[in-house]
């Protein structure tokens, strides 16, 4: 593994141990094993780093992502398994765990949270145009709806949807009718 790799890991172990403010790059040079000039090398700041490690995680989860939900059919199943399925990643990867609290520093909490997030939630539900093509009329307002829905869910965890079964029985009433009325008023 090279410098570049080691010092992402370092980043995003840094991050998982210990929240945001905890990457510094002193402190990610040490966890790489490396100098701070190298860490300077390869990024220019602390906001180059956490972003492209942040991004490297990210693409390690969409991998799985991908793979756990590939096989569902239906347009309003992939929704619901798509959203059980990122609340499930963000349950057990601790860098996911660390971006959904606000004590720590996570730049989920600044004013451009739905602006970064939009392209990636875009790019993990344009498979529901596949399974129902009738939604690419309504399809940022769809993508609106279930990201505000998921981060919703993400954010504000709740006994109400513990469960992975309360959460696509909530999910299921909340969602499903929205995404028939995209489909269906085109």
């Amino acid at each position: 593994m090279g410098a570049r790799e080691r010092i992402l890991d370092a980043a995003a172990a840094l991050v998982a141990r210990s929240g945001f403010e905890a990457v510094n790059m002193v402190a990610v040079a040490r966890e790489a094993g490396v100098s701070r000039q190298t860490v300077y090398a390869h990024f220019g700041g602390r906001d180059e780093l956490l972003s492209e490690a942040m991004v490297r995680v990210t693409h390690q989860v969409l991998g799985r992502l991908d793979a756990r939900i590939a096989d569902v059919p239906d347009a309003a199943e992939y929704v619901v398994e798509l959203i059980v399925a990122v609340r499930a990643e963000c349950r057990r990867h601790p860098v996911l765990g660390a971006l959904l609290l606000a004590d720590r520093g996570s730049p989920l909490f600044d004013e451009e949270t739905f602006v970064r997030t939009k392209p990636a939630a875009e790019r993990l539900l344009v498979p529901l145009l596949v399974r129902e093509p009738r939604l690419a009329a309504r399809f940022g307002d769809v993508v609106e709806v279930i990201l505000r829905s998921a981060l919703s869910v993400l954010l504000f965890d709740s006994d109400a949807v513990r469960t992975d079964e309360d959460l696509r029985s909530f999910l299921r009433w909340t969602l499903l009718p929205v995404l028939e009325s995209a489909y269906t008023r085109g």
